[in-house]
């Protein structure tokens, strides 16, 4: 089972939709009325537009021991490996593998512990992407697999960059008044500029952001 875990860099989509129903919504404000699934739908499809190129999303996937087979079927929107390791017993700390091309060498022998290797688009698995792990760690529990996502997810415990949190709000308010009647041209063209300027920051500043810190 999939989850994500919250880091001071990241926020849930679903924090995403409940702050923005708090701070967006209601009389008085920018948008005076919007059900909550309307709020989400717009969430999401912002969520899709900005995915593959700028909102980069972190997930994590945990079970309580390793891999069946010592191997592990990569999820579609994985992009890259943030962190990936288990624990020897549950007392002890967690170990983090270390990534290499192959996991044995020319003579078949294993090259060690706490290693892994990924296998993209194999033959035997559907052409999907698969992680291997060394079978000397196939006793080791807490697994724990972070990896970063294209975003292209309608989860709404996808963690978010919160470098891109401003950009989200000014696509979901835009796509919520767009489909207003009412909504003043003018307001919609200030909000659209407004969309694509947080959107172009937002890209600038994700660029240099190292996420497996």
């Amino acid at each position: 089972m999939a989850n994500t875990k919250a880091t001071t860099a990241f926020i849930s989509l679903n924090d995403i939709i409940n702050n923005f129903i708090i701070s967006y919504t209601g009389p008085g404000k920018l948008i005076p009325d919007s059900k909550r699934t309307e709020v989400i739908f717009h969430a999401r499809r912002c969520l899709q537009e900005f995915a593959y190129e700028t909102l980069k999303s972190k997930f994590t996937i945990t079970d309580t021991v390793m891999p069946s087979g010592d191997e592990l079927i990569l999820p579609n929107d994985f992009v890259t490996t943030i962190q990936v390791g288990a624990k020897p017993t549950s007392a002890d700390p967690f170990v983090a593998f270390t990534q290499v091309a192959y996991l044995f060498s020319p003579g078949g022998v294993i090259v060690g512990n706490n290693h892994f290797s990924i296998e993209y688009s194999s033959l035997t698995n559907d052409g999907k992407d698969v992680m291997h792990f060394s079978s000397t760690n196939s006793s080791y529990v807490d697994f724990e697999l972070t990896y970063l996502s294209n975003a292209l997810t309608t989860d709404e415990s996808a963690a978010i960059p919160k470098l891109a949190e401003e950009a989200l709000y000014a696509c979901m308010v835009y796509a919520i008044l767009a489909n207003r009647e009412n909504t003043n041209p003018n307001t919609l063209q200030r909000l659209l500029i407004e969309k694509i300027d947080k959107l172009e920051r937002s890209k600038s500043r994700l660029i240099f952001t190292n996420f497996s810190e």
